[in-house]
This record gives structure tokens, C-alpha cells and sequence, in this order.
């Protein structure tokens, strides 16, 4: 195989709007599009093996019925909108109308703790919540003390404090305009936790969608090139199943599978082929528990899988074997933050990756190891992992977000003075230029600060990414 990585490197270019909405790009144009209406979005099942099947044209109603629910609720651009929903089509729809009213969308998974539960929605002053039966209890336990959350909406969930979803979205007419937004307005507050510290809220915008795509189109070996169907393990809470998964599914108008509940090893295999899933996204665990639960005697998958992309953890050399065999693959890497997402990672299908690696630095992104003093570590040195505030042509990265949320304990966000980001994660780069992962870094407390947008020329093209993809399959196809 040719490499290739140099050449796709040097020819990328960010394209990035002045004005960009999350929700107009995953849904809204694929739904006013007689063309792209029909085509399916997502593929549904609950944990009685129920299905249902959703196309854009579905999508956009709910959306759109949704976002005149929470603008009669009172929401406006900057109020937070809780889901605690997991896999789900109204995880979906209420993320995609959050954005459609210009309001942020706060994922929080179905499995926290009241405590952990009760720290998110209060310290985001979460004005809005939806939730389903999977996290209700919990919800319910602590909702006296959550006084900012004036309305919370249950997903198959009967109790008098909750607002019953169908209830509300039959009086919902199916016609909304959409507030226009900047590519640079808060879009996502995203929680990860943090070893020995309270979880940490960060403040993306709407173009951090942008700065995933070509970590998601390289992981997912040049996704879209014809009817795919995407599956991820992972929560459609996480910062990675939702900015590498999810909403990059959505953005080029393919199909998503989703399954309510935990999926069992066996599940994610009739899943796959029952669905003819192509693109995957799942940890190195998971694939793991699926591969021992194979039995011996079958060789080969019959589902059409053409990328398998492992996050978390590295690949060894026995799965990656495991992979070549059953699925006729070789898996790929994708490493990234909760702050930035799919910024380094494999893409078999250009360039031959490492076993053990965490991959290149995806193109787009200009990535190094720093030293404590901030000069760039050697060649086989452990340092912080780091990325610049611009790239390799001097354009601002839409990967970086805005700011920690209101949390004391947190990391400086700001670049230093010479441009770079720390990530918080240590590492060293060989020779070849492929990171290798050496754990995480501690921080001290630090006072939150914002990172200022570079100005934009308003005449930005609409093709937001050039170079690494090509412009033909970002916008709308038959």
C-alpha cells in the first residue's frame, strides 16, 4: 500500500463558516431535501427486541416538534437542555433540537450515580431534562434539589413531576425555523471525570463538530462511499459516540443502529449483520468480549463490516489478527479527549498504522509533545501530548473548544503563548511519527479562561473540509 499520509497532511485546508448549526447540518437539510428525505437515519431497538425505523423526514418533524416544545417552555440561545436518554431515537431528537433553538445540549449518562447525576445538573443549571427509564430513578431522587431544572420529560416513564414526551410533542406543530448560529456559539457542555477531582465540565461549539470530521472519515477508512449503516457500542452520552459517531453519521446523511440498553457480545454480533452494518466504533473491550464469544467454528463474519474503528485502548497484536480473519479488516485506532475529539488515530485504507500505537495526528491537526518548560520533547521522550491552536497553514483548528464550564478545580484552556493546547495526557512520538500513549498527567487547580475565535470572512465556502475529503460527499447525493 502506498502511504499516503504526507500528501493528505500537506493538502488539507479548514473551510469553516461564519454561521454553522449542528442540528441544520445532521438534520434539517437532509429533511427539506425531497431526495434525502426518505433515506433512512435510524434503525431502532429496545431491550424487548422491538423495532422501529426513522428516516430524515421523521427526523426533522420530531425535531421540529421538539424545538417549539422548548421554545414554549421558555428556552433560549445559551440555556442548557439535559438528555439522560442512552441509546435512543429521542436522545436525538432532543439534542438536535437543542440546537435548533441555539440552546446547549448536556448528554449525561443513564448509569450515574444520584450524586454524580445531581453535581452535573446543577452545576450546569440545567433548565430542561429529558429522561428515559434507564436513568428516572436517579433523576427522581435528587430533583428537589436541582431548583434551576423548571421542567423534566419522561421517556416511558409514568410519575406526576415528569411531563409525558408523547404528550407533549402531539400538540407540537412539525414547522420551526431554526436559529441561525455561529460556527464559534456553545453547542455541546460536555462531563468527563476526573481521577481524585469533581467531573469537569467543558464548553464546546458548534464547529467542533467540523474538527472531527477527519478523524472520523480517516478512522472510518474514507466514510461516506455509498449507503452505509454505522453502529457504535458505545453511549450516545460520550464525547466520542456522539462526535465520532452519531452526529458525523448524521452530518453525511447515513443511517444509524441503535439499541436501548447494554448490548451483549452476541447482540453486537446478529446486530451487525442483521442491520449490514459497515462502519463500527466500539472500545477495545467490547470487541474483545465479541470476539470470545465467537464460537471456534466460525471463521468468518457475513456482515458487510468495512471499518472497525477501536477507541480507548490500543490493539494488540491478537485481536488485530482476530479482526483480519473474521471480519476480513484490519481495525483502526482513534484517540481522543472529551475536550477534543479524534485527534490522532489509523486509517488503513491511506496509511499503515502500528500495533500499540495511538496512530498519527489526523490531518488538519498539528500535534506534538511538549516538556514541562514548553519547548518540543525529542524524539522518544515522554511529554504532554499537545495541539496547536492553528494548523500547518496557519488556520485556527475547529477541534479546540471554548472554556471549562464554572468549575475552580480545572486546567487553563487557553493555548500558551506560542499556540499550544495541553492536552493532559502523556506520551512520546517515534521516528515515523506515530504517538504512543504513557498515561495521564495531574494538574493543579487553575482559574477558567476563554479562548478568543479568530475572525472569520463571512464568504467562507460551504464545504467545510478540503484536502483529506473530498468536497462531492459533503453535500447532498441521491
Amino acid at each position: 500500500m502506498l502511504d499516503q499520509y504526507a500528501s493528505l497532511s500537506e493538502s488539507f485546508h479548514w473551510h469553516v463558516p461564519t454561521n454553522f448549526n449542528i442540528g441544520e447540518e445532521c438534520c434539517h437539510r437532509w429533511a427539506k431535501s425531497s431526495a434525502d428525505a426518505r433515506r433512512i437515519a435510524l434503525f431502532f431497538e429496545d431491550s424487548a427486541g422491538h423495532r422501529d425505523i426513522w428516516t430524515y423526514e421523521r427526523l426533522g418533524a420530531a425535531t421540529n416538534q421538539f424545538a417549539n416544545a422548548l421554545t414554549r417552555m421558555g428556552i433560549k440561545p445559551g440555556d442548557r437542555v439535559a438528555t439522560i436518554l442512552g441509546q435512543s431515537a429521542e436522545a436525538i431528537v432532543a439534542q438536535l433540537a437543542a440546537f435548533s433553538v441555539g440552546a446547549i445540549a448536556v448528554p449525561l449518562g443513564t448509569q450515574l450515580a444520584p450524586k454524580a447525576l445531581e453535581y452535573r445538573l446543577r452545576d450546569a443549571e440545567t433548565r430542561i431534562a429529558i429522561v428515559g427509564a434507564e436513568g428516572a430513578s436517579s433523576l427522581l431522587s435528587i430533583l428537589s434539589r436541582c431548583a434551576k431544572l423548571t421542567q423534566v420529560i419522561g421517556v416511558g416513564v409514568e410519575d406526576n413531576r415528569l411531563l409525558p414526551w408523547r404528550s407533549l410533542m402531539i400538540r407540537q406543530p412539525e414547522q420551526f425555523k431554526a436559529v441561525s448560529t455561529r460556527a464559534d456559539d456553545p453547542a455541546l457542555l460536555l462531563y468527563s471525570p476526573d481521577s481524585g477531582q469533581p467531573a469537569r465540565g467543558v464548553l464546546l461549539p458548534h464547529r467542533s463538530l467540523i474538527g472531527a470530521l477527519p478523524g472520523f472519515v480517516a478512522s472510518q477508512n474514507w466514510f461516506p462511499q455509498g449507503a452505509e449503516v454505522f453502529w457504535t457500542a458505545l453511549d450516545w452520552a460520550n464525547a466520542s459516540g456522539l462526535l465520532c459517531g452519531v452526529l458525523p453519521t448524521l452530518y453525511f446523511g447515513r443511517a444509524i443502529v441503535g439499541v436501548r440498553g447494554a448490548t451483549t457480545p452476541g447482540q453486537a454480533q446478529q446486530l451487525l449483520e442483521r442491520y449490514r452494518v459497515t462502519h463500527a466504533l466500539a472500545p477495545g473491550s467490547v470487541l474483545r468480549q465479541l470476539k470470545l464469544s465467537v464460537p471456534t467454528h466460525v471463521t468468518q463474519s457475513s456482515s458487510p463490516l468495512r471499518s472497525m474503528t477501536i477507541i480507548d485502548e490500543g490493539i494488540d497484536e491478537g485481536l488485530a489478527q482476530w479482526c483480519k480473519a473474521h471480519f476480513g479488516l484490519s481495525p483502526n485506532h482513534l484517540f481522543s479527549t472529551t475536550e477534543i475529539q479524534a485527534m490522532i488515530g489509523d486509517s488503513q485504507l491511506k496509511w499503515s498504522g502500528k500495533i500499540g500505537s495511538l496512530g498519527r495526528a489526523y490531518p488538519g491537526h498539528r500535534i506534538a509533545i511538549l516538556n514541562e518548560d514548553g519547548s518540543q520533547a525529542h524524539t522518544e521522550q515522554i511529554g504532554e501530548i499537545s495541539i496547536h491552536h492553528n494548523d500547518l497553514h496557519g488556520a485556527e483548528d475547529p477541534a479546540l473548544p471554548l472554556r471549562y464550564w464554572r468549575t475552580t478545580d480545572t486546567a487553563e484552556i487557553n493555548p500558551d503563548p506560542n499556540g499550544w493546547w495541553r492536552t493532559g495526557e502523556l506520551g512520546r512520538i517515534d521516528a515515523d511519527g506515530f504517538f504512543w500513549h504513557a498515561g495521564r498527567k495531574t494538574r493543579p487547580p487553575a482559574k477558567n479562561k476563554t479562548i478568543q475565535p479568530a475572525t472569520r470572512a463571512s464568504n467562507a465556502p460551504s464545504t467545510h473540509l478540503a484536502g483529506v475529503i473530498p468536497s462531492a460527499i459533503i453535500t447532498p447525493t441521491e
